[in-house]
């Protein structure tokens, strides 16, 4: 008999439980990948590539896959015509105000030039320059951040007593605060950490309320694809 159960209300403590757990092993699992690349445990930089993004999905799938086929939670991942038009127009704001915080950070549009390695067209390449940023990272972070955390800690603060306009302010503020700082763990330098974490808040914040308007994640992951598709896909042309 499936585990699975569709009729029973989601606990959104129980959403929160594994939200929490698939946190705390992601940054587990991004400490040990930085620790074997930098002890030379892994040479090969197409698997250390392979390496950074598992790091980061695997526990997030884990919470995400426990919340929906043992807790009965919805993730909504939904997809609508309109979407398309929501996710483009927040994609291509957060990225202006993420570009104009590059510019107030660096000086310049990045951390430094982007390097996508040398454009082979081999499956390793496609997968660290095209497929994991622009197409599976979207997806992932998505259904975790917005659809996991953001409708747990959501329906945590309703069923606390808080008010309706007021729990989704809640919500969207912790989900697009938890995914800045998911985000600033590899950081390099201060000033990374800095406009970094603004910028993916910024992201993140503006996901979070496109989801909570529309009740679905589609228009999120057509933001999310869109953000990331604009520092990938510039550095894909010829210079």
């Amino acid at each position: 008999m499936s585990k699975v159960s569709s009729s029973r209300e989601f606990d959104p403590q129980r959403g929160l439980t594994d939200a929490t757990a698939g946190l705390v092993l992601a940054v587990l699992f991004v400490v040990f990948a930085g620790l074997a690349a930098s002890k030379f445990w892994v040479t090969d930089p197409n698997v250390s590539v392979l390496l950074s993004y598992l790091a980061v999905w695997i526990p997030l799938l884990g919470a995400v896959g426990v919340a929906w086929y043992w807790h009965g939670h919805n993730l909504r991942l939904r997809f609508r015509p309109l979407d398309l038009l929501w996710g483009l127009s927040v994609g291509l704001l957060a990225r202006s105000v993420a570009s104009a915080l590059e510019m107030l950070g660096y000086g310049r549009l990045g951390t430094g030039p982007v390097t996508l390695g040398e454009t082979v067209y081999d499956g390793w390449w496609m997968f660290g320059a095209l497929a994991a940023p622009v197409l599976i990272a979207p997806i992932v972070e998505e259904l975790f951040f917005r659809g996991l955390l953001l409708r747990s800690v959501l329906g945590s603060t309703r069923r606390a007593g808080g008010g309706a306009v007021s729990s989704v302010v809640i919500a969207v503020l912790v989900s697009g605060l938890v995914f800045a700082l998911v985000h600033t763990l590899t950081a390099g330098t201060p000033t990374a950490v800095v406009v970094g974490g603004v910028s993916t808040f910024v992201f993140g914040t503006s996901a979070a309320v496109l989801a909570a308007l529309t009740g679905r994640l589609g228009g999120a992951v057509v933001a999310h694809v869109t953000f990331n598709a604009l520092i990938v896909v510039p550095a894909l042309l010829p210079s």
